[in-house]
C-alpha cells in the first residue's frame, strides 16, 4: 500500500556541486502499468551511457542517483544569475562538473560558445591540466567567484535525472522516454519546488533567473505567463518573474544546441540588467 505521507523526491546536498536525490517510485507511478513499462525500459536506459550504472541505484521502490547544483556560498557585490537547464549528462555529473571538457579536453559549447560571447561568464582555462583537473579547476573557480563576469553565477536543473548527451535516452526526451509523459509532469512539481527554494535563496531582485529549456521555463513561470515557444525565445520576448515571487525576474533563451542565438539573447537581457 502506497504511503501518502512519503515524499516523491527528495535531495540533499554532497561535496562540489553534486546532489543526492531519490524518487519515490510508488509516488511516481500511479498505475501498476505504468510501473511495468519502467521497469521493461531500465535495462536499455542504463545501458545507453557507461556512466550511468555508476550514478543510478535503484533497491525496490527507491531510485536513487546523483546530480548536479552548483550554488556559491560566498557573496560579492555583483547581482546573482541562477541559469537553469534542462537535464545533466550523466558523465559530467560523474565528473564532478556541470557541461565536462571532453575526451580531448575540448571545451563545452556552453562555455565557449555561449556564455563567453554572451560577457556572463569567462572561467578559466590551463590546457596543460589533466580533464580531471581541469573539471576542478572551474568547479572551484565557480564556488569561489574567482572568474571574470559582472554576475555572481550560479547552476541548477529542471528535471534532476541524468541521461546521455543524445541517442534514444538523451536528454529529458530520453527521462521522459523512460517514466512517461504522466510520470515527468508529476516529477516537474516536485523538481519546480527544488529550484525555487534554491532561487529565493540564492536570487535576490538585482539578479535573475535564466532558463535555458522549455520545461524549465514552462515550470518556472506563473500560470497566466506566456507559454514556451522558440520564436518568441528567439526574438526575446520570454520576459517575467519568476514563480512565486514578484521581484525576482525571470528570462528565457533559445536552447542551447542554437548556441548563436542562444548567445545574443542572453547577451541582450545580460546588459539589460546592468
Amino acid at each position: 500500500m502506497k504511503n501518502k505521507h512519503q515524499k516523491l523526491l527528495s535531495w540533499r546536498k554532497a561535496n562540489g556541486c553534486t546532489l543526492n536525490l531519490k524518487i519515490n517510485l510508488d509516488r511516481l507511478f500511479e498505475k501498476p502499468k505504468e510501473r511495468e513499462r519502467f521497469d521493461a525500459k531500465w535495462k536499455d536506459f542504463i545501458d545507453s551511457d557507461p556512466d550511468n550504472k555508476k550514478v543510478y541505484k535503484k533497491n525496490g521502490n527507491i531510485l536513487s542517483y546523483k546530480s548536479e547544483q552548483l550554488i556559491p556560498t560566498k557573496i560579492d557585490k555583483h547581482p546573482p544569475l541562477l541559469l537553469v537547464l534542462g537535464n545533466p549528462a550523466t558523465h559530467s555529473v560523474e565528473s564532478g562538473m556541470f557541461f565536462s571538457f571532453e575526451g580531448n579536453k575540448k571545451e563545452h559549447r556552453f562555455w565557449s560558445k555561449i556564455l563567453r560571447p554572451a560577457g556572463v561568464l569567462d572561467l578559466p582555462f590551463e590546457p596543460g591540466l589533466s580533464i580531471e583537473k581541469l573539471n576542478k579547476q572551474r568547479r572551484d573557480a565557480l564556488f569561489n567567484l574567482k572568474y571574470d563576469s559582472p554576475y555572481r553565477i550560479g547552476l541548477s536543473v529542471i528535471i534532476s535525472m541524468p541521461s546521455a548527451p543524445g541517442g534514444k535516452w538523451g536528454g529529458i526526451a530520453g527521462v521522459q522516454k523512460l517514466i512517461g509523459a504522466k510520470a515527468i509532469r508529476r516529477l516537474e512539481k516536485a523538481e519546480t519546488k527544488r529550484v525555487l527554494e534554491c532561487a529565493k535563496k540564492f536570487v535576490t531582485p538585482k539578479g535573475a533567473v535564466i532558463a535555458f529549456q522549455k520545461n524549465a521555463w514552462n515550470n518556472l513561470r506563473s500560470e497566466n505567463d506566456p507559454e514556451y515557444e522558440v520564436k518568441l525565445a528567439r526574438a526575446g520576448k520570454l520576459k517575467v518573474t519568476l514563480k512565486e515571487s514578484s521581484k525576482i525576474p525571470m528570462f528565457c533563451v533559445p536552447p542551447t544546441r542554437l548556441s548563436g542565438p542562444c548567445s545574443r539573447v542572453l547577451r541582450k537581457f545580460a546588459k539589460g540588467m546592468l
